[in-house]
């Protein structure tokens, strides 16, 4: 087989671990996000309208950010919660095919050892044996070798005729 299917589980390791630390990442930045936004308070931008603004602006982008955030990091579990379904799946679909072709190796194994496969391999080798002589004669006669056209059971001789009434 020449294309084949597999897991490469150093790659995998490797990348499940990128996936879980990308996770948590984005999940601290969305909860620094959620901080953010919650210590816009009007008591450190004062009373005054365009600083009052400029809070309740800088709290709405904070808080917009970490729900963001929040919903990356949900999508990024439920990626890892699906490559690992799928990864898990397809390890199991593996083993399984690797059992699969084990049974398939033996009952060809038996099937080279059975009465049937002798019975063939020997009326194979008959079959060589008598098209051997056959293309031989064939040859013979073809290319005007000595032989052509002789009886093998006469030794070459041709055969000898009686005429008269025969005897029963």
């Amino acid at each position: 087989m020449t294309d084949q299917v597999s897991v490469d589980s150093e790659k995998q390791v490797a990348a499940t671990t990128n996936v879980v630390e990308s996770g948590q990442a984005v999940t601290s930045s969305a909860q620094g996000s959620s901080s953010l936004g919650a210590a816009q308070k009007s008591m450190f931008w004062g009373q005054e309208a365009g600083p009052q603004s400029m809070g309740h602006s800088s709290a709405n982008l904070f808080n917009t950010m970490s729900d963001v955030l929040a919903k990356e990091a949900a999508l990024i579990s439920t990626f890892e919660a699906e490559i690992n379904a799928a990864l898990e799946s397809f390890t199991g679909t593996e083993q399984d095919n690797k059992l699969q072709l084990a049974k398939i190796q033996q009952a060809l194994a038996r099937v080279d050892k059975s009465d049937a496969a002798a019975a063939a391999k020997a009326a194979q080798h008959k079959f060589d044996k008598t098209f051997g002589q056959i293309g031989s004669i064939v040859h013979s006669f073809f290319t005007g070798s000595s032989g052509a056209g002789q009886s093998s059971t006469t030794g070459g001789s041709a055969p000898t005729t009686t005429s008269g009434p025969r005897k029963y």
